[in-house]
């Protein structure tokens, strides 16, 4: 409690309040104004809060503006980045990359041929399956580890704000649409590229737009800082974990990324997890796992 100096008195009332904590929590108002409060517990069993009169229409002013910042938050769910992760479909993703991995290595000899993106059979001979079977091409052990230990992390952040069908197709849709804007960059020279990588910086790019469009959402009132905070650490994880050697395509990462960034803004702002059902979702996430092997199946008959 902070009385208000003798030369301030008598003290005028500002609000009641049927609790004592309520009037507390209005004082911290006052407090921050740097003016002196009281709080008085009146015969009726409310709270009153006390001001210097000449302070009055300051602190009522500001506690108005109190009011409506709380009461818009309380409007405002807060997304379910607390509920339990659907984790089944993370071992899915684990398991079938490794299979994908195995057939690489140990399968038939066409098959890293016929999958890897390459520029000129995408952009000049449109053999769109490449732009998804190269998701599934890895280099080496440590290639498909490290892009198994990214991509999962990010899809764990994104199975509870998408849910588990939404999830595995925007970040498959992702890596598709990558892989196509960096095929079409290099349209007039060869390149090849092949790994999981342009669809875990898609999901980097989902999950960066999701974030910053909930930061706009539960703020008090939107301020610049808490916009630029969850879309700069969205950037300085492409900027950390996009570069590397002189075998890292560094035009993939950025363009899964931006893809990903194009792709949450709606699915954010549409509430795709709460407007679509289980079984959708589901269905959905069946539908990422058999583009990978249709796409497989073009890339052995056409």
């Amino acid at each position: 409690m902070s009385e208000p100096p003798s030369s301030e008195r008598p003290p005028d009332e500002v609000e009641f309040y049927a609790h004592r904590s309520e009037a507390e929590e209005r004082a911290l108002v006052a407090a921050a104004m740097g003016v002196a409060y009281r709080i008085e517990h009146l015969d009726d069993g409310t709270y009153s809060l006390q001001v210097a009169e000449r302070n009055r229409a300051a602190v009522l002013g500001e506690l108005e503006k109190f009011e409506k910042e709380s009461t818009a938050r309380k409007k405002i769910p807060l997304p379910g980045v607390l509920e339990k992760i659907p984790a089944t479909s993370l071992f899915v993703c684990g398991w079938m990359m490794a299979v994908f991995f195995l057939i690489q290595k140990f399968g038939p000899p066409w098959w890293e041929d016929a999958g890897i993106s390459s520029s000129e059979a995408i952009a000049q001979s449109g053999e769109w399956w490449r732009t998804v079977t190269a998701l599934t091409l890895h280099a080496d052990l440590s290639h498909l580890a490290a892009n198994l230990a990214s991509g999962l992390l990010f899809a764990m952040f994104l199975l509870p704000l998408l849910g588990t069908g939404w999830t595995w197709a925007l970040i498959v849709a992702s890596g598709t649409a990558g892989n196509l804007l960096n095929a079409l960059g290099y349209r007039h020279e060869p390149h090849f590229s092949l790994g999981a990588s342009t669809a875990v910086f898609g999901a980097l790019g989902i999950l960066t737009a999701c974030q910053t469009l909930d930061a706009m959402r539960l703020t008090r009132a939107v301020r610049l800082w808490e916009i630029i905070l969850p879309f700069g650490a969205g950037l300085s994880l492409l900027a950390y974990l996009g570069t590397g050697d002189e075998h890292t395509d560094l035009l993939a990462h950025f363009w899964g990324f931006v893809a990903g960034l194009i792709l949450g803004v709606p699915a954010n702002l549409l509430r795709l997890k709460i407007r679509t059902p289980v079984l959708m979702q589901q269905f959905l996430a069946a539908g990422a796992l058999f583009a990978l092997v249709a796409a497989w199946i073009a890339a052995r008959y056409f």
